[in-house]
């Protein structure tokens, strides 16, 4: 089983598992991981340990609570030595440093199972986004262009929405923010893009970061390059709604197929959303779409407008 609450790095580290000839089963919160590892008996539960709610460290608890024996990695970009007591009291047997690499993978699963090896070379070139070493790992031109396609979609706006976090002193929403670019900028190959990335989230932890003007520079670049991958037929045509009913129910069917394309609807269409929603609601609503919780969304918003 796999867990992780954004859907791009999902999707990218289950078929890297899946690469290996493993059948991956996925959970989008650490509920949900409980939930399913108590009714199926899993040989391997790979946890990412910053999820919302319930983070993997309380999953990793509640599980070894009724199963001693299935094997528990971490899924992280903290600092291991920071966290590894912590690791070992939740019950967690191994770690692997978002973002996943895949000789590390591999080795990992050498460690309890008989694998082959992956053919082709995995390092990093020094682009702004290594396409060749990405097609490396997929072998599928068809994949890598939805991943570029899903990272743009969701996250191309994120560089202007940090930027305000960190002008208006929020770093707690920045970092959050910071902490799903990492992720998807290693497991996509923009190297400076996860270099400049963790460098900010560090200045963070102490005072003003003095890298975002390197940092927006990075970015800009990285959409650029990502943006000249794709191919003309990827780019998505957006159509005009008349009625905040038609929107909403866009919307939510998009987040009932946990379909990252209702990240778009909400964000083109916020004010109709802020003027049509009791202000808390509102704000429910959309800690829940910037975190890609759409499980929230489904189980919780089901026939708010009728």
């Amino acid at each position: 089983m796999l867990v992780d609450d954004n859907e791009i790095n999902m999707e990218i580290q289950k078929m890297m598992i899946e690469s290996h000839g493993i059948t991956v089963k996925t959970a989008s919160s650490g509920a949900e991981a409980v939930k399913m590892a108590k009714e199926q008996d899993f040989f391997m539960i790979f946890m990412d340990i910053h999820m919302p709610e319930m983070d993997g460290y309380e999953a990793s608890s509640l599980i070894r609570k009724f199963n001693k024996s299935v094997t528990i990695v971490a899924l992280t970009a903290d600092e291991i030595s920071k966290v590894e007591g912590k690791l070992n009291k939740s019950g967690i047997d191994a770690y692997l440093s978002k973002p996943i690499q895949p000789d590390e993978l591999q080795e990992l699963l050498q460690k309890y199972i008989n694998i082959q090896s992956i053919s082709g070379d995995n390092k990093m070139s020094d682009k702004y986004f290594d396409y060749d070493a990405l097609y490396s790992v997929f072998n599928d031109a068809d994949t890598v262009q939805r991943l570029i396609k899903q990272f743009l979609s969701a996250h191309e706006n994120d560089c202007e929405i940090l930027g305000k976090y960190i002008f208006s002193g929020k770093y707690l929403p920045a970092r959050e923010i910071l902490h799903n670019i990492i992720g998807i900028s290693g497991n996509l190959f923009c190297k400076k893009l996860y270099s400049i990335s963790c460098r900010i989230r560090s200045e963070l932890q102490k005072d003003y970061p003095d890298s975002f003007d390197t940092f927006e520079e990075i970015w800009d670049k990285t959409i650029a390059e990502l943006k000249a991958c794709l191919t003309p037929e990827t780019t998505r045509a957006v159509p005009v709604r008349e009625s905040f009913k038609e929107i909403w129910d866009e919307f939510f069917e998009l987040c009932t197929e946990f379909d990252i394309s209702a990240v778009d609807i909400f964000t083109e269409n916020k004010q109709t959303f802020s003027g049509n929603m009791e202000n808390e609601i509102f704000k429910k609503l959309e800690k829940a779409v910037m975190t890609y919780n759409f499980l929230w969304i489904s189980e919780n918003m089901e026939g708010f407008y009728v």
